[in-house]
């Protein structure tokens, strides 16, 4: 079973929306939406978009019958691109129902998002204000706050290193309506390294996970190289090691020590060797490999690279990104 999370997350949906409404029942029809209030856009674009077109069910009205101040929030714009940058397919989306926690969500997004525009750290800025939602009560944050979190590079969840507790993560494990959110859920465990309840579980997920495959092997790796270092790479080079091993799960692994050295370059040493011999012995995991050994300004495999520019068998895109780190720098 393959659970995935949203490729659109609320975020998304409210910063890329070209308006943004409170709404509630409209004066002539109990069961239709119309705005209150313009939180982003326009009156004109209003007239320009088309009507909100959901009709509010009965839970939703019963409630608005005993709040009638309550709003829903609601969206209209597009998520996808084509080529140009153009929108494509806008539409009105239901976001949630406003509550003065979510309200204060809104008003601190707004503001940071206005400061995320054309930051070269703006991976690291989205973190740093999800990780405040990661533990909160309304699932509805906490799940957006997952959602970005995930998305990040692993380099940029380090600032969530003993910070949420295992307790809160571990939440993510006990549905299968949750089952999106076990990766995440187990990349943030393996950075908890203070905390005994998660390297134990860590300890006891990873050495089987990484051995036998399976769908959050890479997560594992992971998890399991923050907690114990050089002993889970040596678990993940025996892995590599393996007879039948398959190409996914090779690659998954491959991953965990790229973005293990990245965070941690005490460990390059010792992954360097693994990636030096993987590459003895196919080209498979070259594009992976060259990918890391130029983000970490390494040369010591240029030799490896230079001769599988010479093998026939190599795919343009790895040969395309080998030139690329083996050309001289200005």
């Amino acid at each position: 079973m393959c659970v995935t999370l949203p490729e659109a997350s609320l975020a998304d949906h409210l910063i890329t929306a070209d308006v943004v409404v409170m709404a509630g029942p409209a004066q002539d029809n109990p069961f239709k939406f119309a705005p209150r209030q313009i939180i982003k856009g326009t009156s004109d674009d209003l007239e320009r978009f088309p009507e909100i077109p959901f009709l509010i069910d009965s839970t939703t009205c019963a409630a608005f019958r005993a709040d009638p101040e309550m709003s829903v929030l609601l969206t209209y714009g597009t998520l996808a691109k084509d080529g140009a940058r153009r929108g494509l397919s806008r539409k009105w989306t239901r976001i949630f129902t406003l509550t003065p926690e979510r309200e204060k969500f809104l008003e601190a997004l707004w503001t940071e998002a206005e400061l995320w525009q054309g930051r070269t750290t703006a991976s690291n800025a989205h973190v740093a204000f999800f990780a405040r939602y990661v533990s909160h009560e309304d699932r509805v944050l906490r799940d957006t706050a997952l959602i970005e979190i995930d998305r990040a590079p692993y380099a940029s969840i380090q600032t969530l290193r003993n910070t949420v507790a295992a307790d809160a993560l571990l939440r993510e494990f006990d549905s299968l309506t949750r089952m999106s959110f076990v990766p995440i859920a187990i990349r943030l465990l393996g950075l908890q390294v203070d905390d005994d309840k998660a390297r134990k579980i860590v300890r006891s997920r990873y050495p089987g996970s990484v051995l036998q495959g399976s769908g959050y092997a890479y997560d594992r790796a992971l998890a399991g190289i923050s907690v114990d270092g050089s002993d889970a790479i040596m678990a993940v080079d025996a892995a590599l090691g393996s007879a039948n091993l398959k190409q996914d799960h090779k690659r998954s692994l491959i991953r965990a020590l790229a973005d293990s050295g990245t965070v941690s370059p005490a460990l390059r040493n010792q992954i360097i060797r693994i990636f030096s011999r993987e590459l003895e012995q196919d080209h498979s995991s070259a594009l992976e490999i060259a990918i890391a050994m130029r983000d970490w300004n390494e040369k010591r495999l240029d030799s490896q690279f230079a001769n599988l520019l010479e093998n026939e068998d190599v795919d343009p895109v790895t040969q395309f990104v080998i030139q690329t780190k083996l050309a001289p720098k200005n």
